[in-house]
């Protein structure tokens, strides 16, 4: 671990020095996508397990197969577990070649960075506009300097997950996680992705001000160290670092793991019976996800992915994706379908099972993941730690 904490001091070092020396060198941007042509019969997707439904893991679950006869174009797709999966299947020169992927904010943002999808225009897609204005509005996870690269899929809260027969009193902050001397320690969660950085910061931003972090993702190389070094301290008490769901779920169906970070997904397969999970906002704040729908630069078949696009932004199929995954809707018009689907639990649409469905509020309340870049959103110029810092520091962290 040393050896990794030297090689990212001096990496870091270099990167602040050359950003200060010479301006960044941007390329030219790929034209937008400013119509939808003639379906070619067939599709390939990247996704998480859980977006792409035909009927095979449950027979009154499928939206492939409804796009598959309106369209034409027939349907194929890889999934994978984590990010970094999705990144390894999305980048040239792999075996095969998708059109397109539902990428969290991380994901999305390097495959910006990289020029690896294409902007489009949201004039193509008519349920655009019933989105959330916050994932519609301004620069985020998919839309960069006025250019949007995707459609909104579902979101979701990182929220802290707890056994209550195992905690008590309930946990109100993250000082439970993140704190070495936490009487929880060794049986505790965290998702392993450099993401975890940005859940340290913002739990930095509300207990240590003096560090002055603003944005859990525009951090200076001090904050960044700080963040790092909460994470590290918190290594030995780290029971699971978990890439797929799944493997959160095991852990506390074992008793494994009592608390941690965890999705929506984990919250509603655990939070039924009497050894149901529960799950908080804590008073630190919490990070979440968004989900987007982009296509690829290479794509071979690039008017079924903006065909698919269309599709899952409809409201009916946004409540059915909700529904089967779990997460909140982007489009707010499926949110009473979502309810009238849920019957006689139509009240747990408001619960952070499913992102508070429609709530614009809670919405704009989660630090949503996104690529950390150098340059700082605030006026601060070329000062903030790039990607490739916090991949090398949360290596350190883990190796």
């Amino acid at each position: 671990m040393r050896g990794w904490k030297l090689l990212v001091g001096v990496v870091l070092v270099a990167t602040a020095c050359s950003s200060e020396a010479e301006p960044a060198v941007v390329a030219k941007p790929l034209p937008t996508i400013d119509e939808i042509g003639e379906g070619e019969g067939a599709l390939r997707l990247v996704a998480w397990a859980g977006y792409v439904e035909d009927g095979s893991s449950d027979p009154t679950v499928d939206w492939v197969t409804p796009f598959e006869q309106r369209t034409g174009c027939s349907v194929s797709v890889r999934y994978a577990d984590s990010s970094d999966e999705l990144l390894t299947l999305m980048r040239p020169g792999s075996t095969e070649t998708y059109d397109g992927i539902s990428a969290p904010g991380d994901v999305a943002g390097d495959l910006i960075a990289s020029r690896q999808v294409r902007p489009i225009d949201p004039e193509l897609f008519p349920s655009f506009g019933e989105t959330l204005e916050s994932l519609r509005e301004g620069d985020n996870h998919y839309i960069v300097d006025g250019r949007v690269y995707g459609v909104p899929a579902l979101y979701g809260p990182n929220a802290l997950l707890f056994d209550p027969r195992a905690v008590k009193p309930a946990p109100e902050s993250w000082g439970v996680v993140f704190r070495p001397e936490s009487r929880y320690a060794g049986r505790i969660s965290m998702i392993d992705s450099p993401m975890a950085l940005a859940d340290a910061a913002l739990f930095l931003a509300a207990r240590r001000p003096e560090l002055g972090i603003t944005d859990p993702y525009e951090l200076t190389t001090a904050q960044l160290d700080a963040a790092a070094e909460l994470l590290d301290g918190q290594e030995d008490g780290v029971a699971l670092y978990w890439s797929q769901f799944t493997q959160q779920v095991d852990a506390f169906t074992e008793g494994d793991v009592v608390l941690g970070a965890g999705w929506p997904i984990t919250l509603g397969l655990l939070d039924l019976g009497p050894s149901a999970v529960r799950g908080i906002v804590p008073q630190e704040g919490i990070t979440g996800w968004a989900d987007t729908w982009m296509v690829s630069a290479d794509a071979e078949h690039p008017n079924c992915m903006l065909e698919w696009m269309r599709w899952t932004l409809r409201p009916d199929v946004q409540a059915q994706m909700a529904l089967w995954y779990g997460g909140a809707p982007s489009n707010a018009r499926a949110c009473p379908l979502l309810r009238r689907a849920l019957g006689s639990f139509a009240d747990a649409a408001d619960t952070l099972r499913f992102g508070r469905c429609g709530d614009e509020a809670f919405l704009e309340s989660l630090a949503l993941w996104r690529r950390p870049g150098v340059e700082c959103g605030d006026g601060r110029g070329r000062t903030c730690t790039g990607y490739p810092a916090w991949v090398l520091r949360w290596r350190a962290i883990r190796d």
